[in-house]
């Protein structure tokens, strides 16, 4: 693939995050902190509209949201409106891992509940699972915006999103 090819394919593949039953509020907005700097181009929230933006440092403002009423709803937007693949990321049998590069297109990211997981009716909507390998012991999960930020910064680079310089962070403050 040549830089041109790289380029084009980079622009029209997007990353989503899907924001169900995540019971502290508080970590949709560092979510959203961590979708802004892996380039997400959309969070959609489905249930509850609101969130506590806190952690999130005005990302917000980079992203675009949109709030559905249930899961079939945003499943509908996602696949027909936006032809997407729905990845939820759960340690589950047939789950690949991240570290395999399974994206092949745009895909949303459906992350569990911090205690729960993805329930079945969530389960129901993915296309695919992934998981994140782990090389410790103690725990069998991440934080819920910890394995955001992972799986997110994984799709980056299975795409080759363009990186941006490190002075470009320090025009920022």
């Amino acid at each position: 693939m040549d830089a041109g090819e790289a380029v084009t394919l980079w622009a029209s593949v997007e990353s989503l995050v899907v924001v169900h039953n995540v019971a502290k509020r508080h970590n949709v907005g560092t979510m959203a902190r961590s979708a802004t700097a892996f380039g997400v181009s959309e969070i959609v929230l489905v249930g509850r509209r609101d969130f506590n933006a806190f952690g999130s440092h005005g990302s917000t403002s980079h992203l675009r949201f949109r709030h559905f009423h249930s899961l079939s709803q945003a499943r509908h937007y996602l696949k027909e409106e936006r032809n997407c693949d729905i990845c939820g990321v759960e340690i589950t049998d047939g789950a690949l891992s991240i570290a395999d590069h399974p994206f092949r297109k745009s895909t949303a990211f459906l992350l569990g509940n911090e205690g729960t997981g993805l329930s079945a009716k969530e389960c129901e909507i993915c296309d695919f699972f992934v998981y994140i390998p782990q090389y410790g012991c103690g725990t069998a999960s991440l934080n819920v915006t910890v394995a955001a930020s992972i799986v997110l910064h994984h799709f980056g680079g299975n795409f080759d999103f363009l990186l941006l310089s490190r002075s470009h962070f320090f025009s920022l403050y």
